[in-house]
């Protein structure tokens, strides 16, 4: 949120807006000898919170500002937190005087509150994803559980309270998405920005060559993970190459900072533009094997789609996989892929992008509608202090005006 503050008052439009208040100002200055400056600030102040509230709710909304990456790793332990009830006691304040003698006092009160019950895995990234009862019992099942005693203050009920906690004795690879701020879809005019003719990836969507971005699903226990593999040519099964590439990403997600997928096509070298414009690059963390491929299932070329600086990760990765067969060669593939992502792949920072920061702006019609709703806001304070001027002396009493 920090960001697209910078953001927003790095903008043009949202200093502009403070044309109006100053204008206003200056007419009822000169037209109203009672104008005085803190009814100034209460204009300002208005045009202040409203243009900042609407330009910043504009841009996370209307703009590729606000993006998701998918952070690799595994589960470490499921838990199971039981309901528990706490006792609060706590001091209320209430009127105990009389109408001419007005005073408050205070009495000791007491009040239950009810904690209900939650379920929740955590992953080697310490982060937690919430689960429902019957995932948490899959995983129960599957690898049994213990219960651990939690000391609780003000606890009133009895024989709850406590946590079961299972411990996975297999590794259940992880992808938690987290939102970052994109600078580089979200500018206007970059360098960075491939021109793909919107025609040829609509084309693309409907003749089914050209998938969108990976899907995130869950497993029984509510594990989440990603559709890493992507094949638009059906010439294998997907399953074991999923399983292998989940472990390559939880191996190298958190030291790499990277996120392994896999995308299939039988079409020619020109994909790799297409792809890049329909997933708008990818996201920061993505390293993308694109793996061109015969009827026989033999490689014919291969790409990539990757933030980095490493210009010899992104020439290795188009040389080396050509007469590998992606029906017999998977392991060969993979460990390729791997090896390039162990020793070659470095993530760009998004901070190398920041210097796109005033590039980005919201469409001109979101910029009117915000202007036209200042205009009709000031107009409505404008009336409020002319009404006070003409009908009385209660406004300019209140904030000193004698």
């Amino acid at each position: 949120m920090v960001e697209i503050f910078y953001i927003v008052v790095a903008n043009v439009g949202f200093w502009f807006n403070f044309i109006i208040p100053i204008a206003t100002s200056l007419y009822l200055l000169a037209t109203h000898g009672e104008y005085i400056l803190k009814e100034f600030g209460i204009q300002v102040l208005a045009t202040l919170t409203y243009v900042t509230i609407a330009f910043m709710l504009l841009f996370s909304t209307t703009t590729d500002l606000r993006d998701t990456e998918y952070w690799n790793g595994q589960v470490t332990k499921f838990e199971y937190y039981e309901e528990w009830t706490e006792r609060v006691d706590y001091t209320e304040s209430y009127s105990c005087g009389t109408t001419k003698s007005p005073k408050t006092c205070t009495r000791q009160k007491t009040r239950y509150d009810y904690h209900s019950p939650y379920w929740q895995l955590t992953t080697s990234n310490k982060e937690t994803v919430s689960l429902s009862r019957s995932e948490y019992r899959q995983a129960r099942a599957k690898f049994g559980d213990k219960e651990v005693n939690v000391s609780r203050m003000n606890q009133s009920s009895f024989g709850d309270g406590d946590k079961y906690v299972s411990y996975p004795n297999i590794i259940i690879p992880t992808a938690v998405p987290h939102g970052y701020t994109n600078f580089v879809t979200a500018a206007k005019n970059t360098v960075i920005k491939q021109e793909v003719s919107p025609a040829d990836i609509a084309y693309g969507i409907k003749e089914k060559t050209l998938k969108s971005y990976p899907a995130p699903y869950e497993n029984g226990m509510g594990v989440p993970n990603l559709v890493r593999v992507i094949d638009t040519t059906n010439s294998f099964g997907t399953i074991e190459w999923l399983k292998d590439l989940n472990n390559m990403a939880n191996k190298y997600g958190k030291t790499k900072q990277v996120n392994p997928i896999i995308y299939v096509t039988n079409s020619d070298r020109t994909f790799k533009a297409l792809l890049d414009a329909h997933w708008k690059k990818a996201k920061k963390n993505d390293a993308v094997l694109i793996l061109g491929i015969q009827d026989s299932g033999e490689i014919s070329w291969s790409d990539t789609i990757a933030w980095t600086n490493n210009t010899d990760f992104i020439v290795d990765m188009g040389h080396g996989f050509e007469g590998l067969n992606v029906k017999t060669d998977r392991k060969k593939i993979l460990a390729r892929f791997e090896n390039l992502i162990q020793t070659q792949y470095k993530r760009k920072p998004m901070e190398e992008f920041a210097y796109l920061k005033e590039n980005i702006t919201l469409e001109w019609y979101w910029q009117l509608l915000i202007l036209v709703g200042n205009i009709v806001m000031s107009f409505f304070i404008t009336r409020y202090f002319l009404g006070n001027y003409n009908g009385s002396s209660r406004f300019r009493n209140r904030f000193g005006r004698r």
